[in-house]
């Protein structure tokens, strides 16, 4: 039997980490709420289904929005797993913020348009968090227990790149909003606060929470690359190859590749070895 024929791991996991549960179903009411209030507010009077203005009918559907997303999430307790999986069910949660962008940009205007931009950067925002939840909660469902081998990791990322790019979004913002424009005014600002978020959230600068928890860790099941707030995952009959190449470690699984500067792990060498191992005892397995 292959390896991709085996018993789901997320079915068959039986543990209860009851915090990150709790902050899915949390996150799960958030955009549940969200998304549901977007869409009543901005499309239910357009079509004559709510007699009510947008602004009026967002409350509404945010609560029928937050308790059908928490009740799901709690109802289903291997949904976290399953919706973290792949990468393709990650990207679909944020999928719902591209459609009230184009709203606002194409067709509604007024506070029907405002309301579809809101509705974009919440939706965007309450998905990103979640799914990135969903892929911390896959990672732990199929690496049980604690890591055979660990090693610093330094993740790639310049503080003043970032930095500058964040001043650009503000000065943006500030330009669109002297100009009466608020609505990109509020797009760019929002962009920025992203932007500054998902730099700490990936350890992308020598400081903030959590930095020193950034770890390659090697699992009998696969890799994990540990963030501060994220973790993602990689099983080892999923990598084809592994090299040293100039001043990088990459490792190929499909399509796709796992690239790290020399300087950026504590040891590469033993990274290197680490992997080779791990993959000569998978295929002498299957």
């Amino acid at each position: 039997m292959s390896p991709r024929d085996a018993v789901d791991p997320v079915e068959t996991d039986d543990r209860q980490p009851e915090p990150a549960d709790r902050r899915f179903r949390l996150a799960s009411g958030v955009y549940g709420g969200v998304l549901l209030a977007g869409i009543a507010s901005v499309l239910a009077p357009a079509v004559g289904i709510s007699s009510l203005g947008p602004v009026a009918t967002y409350p509404f559907g945010f609560a029928g929005g937050f308790v059908g997303g928490a009740a799901l999430a709690r109802a289903d307790r291997h949904l976290p797993a399953r919706l973290g999986q792949t990468l393709g069910r990650r990207l679909a949660v944020v999928a719902p913020a591209l459609v009230f962008g184009l709203l606002w940009l194409v067709t509604l205007e007024g506070i029907a348009g405002d309301v579809a931009l809101v509705s974009a950067i919440l939706v965007f925002a309450a998905g990103y968090v979640l799914s990135q939840l969903a892929g911390n909660r896959y990672v732990d469902s199929v690496t049980p227990g604690d890591p055979e081998e660990t090693w610093r990791w330094d993740p790639p990322g310049s503080l003043r790149l970032d930095a500058a790019l964040f001043v650009f979004y503000v000065a943006l913002g500030a330009g669109n909003a002297a100009g009466g424009n608020w609505e990109q005014a509020l797009l760019w600002l929002s962009l920025g606060i992203v932007w500054i978020g998902t730099c700490l959230a990936e350890g992308r600068w020598a400081f903030g929470p959590g930095r020193d928890r950034c770890e390659i860790q090697v699992y009998e099941t696969g890799l994990v690359k540990r963030r501060p707030y994220t973790k993602s995952f990689v099983a080892w009959h999923d990598i084809n190859h592994t090299r040293l190449r100039g001043d990088e470690l990459v490792l190929d699984y499909g399509l796709r590749d796992v690239r790290f500067d020399r300087d950026e792990l504590e040891d590469s060498e033993a990274v290197l070895k680490a992997v080779d191992r791990r993959l000569s005892e998978v295929g002498s397995r299957y």
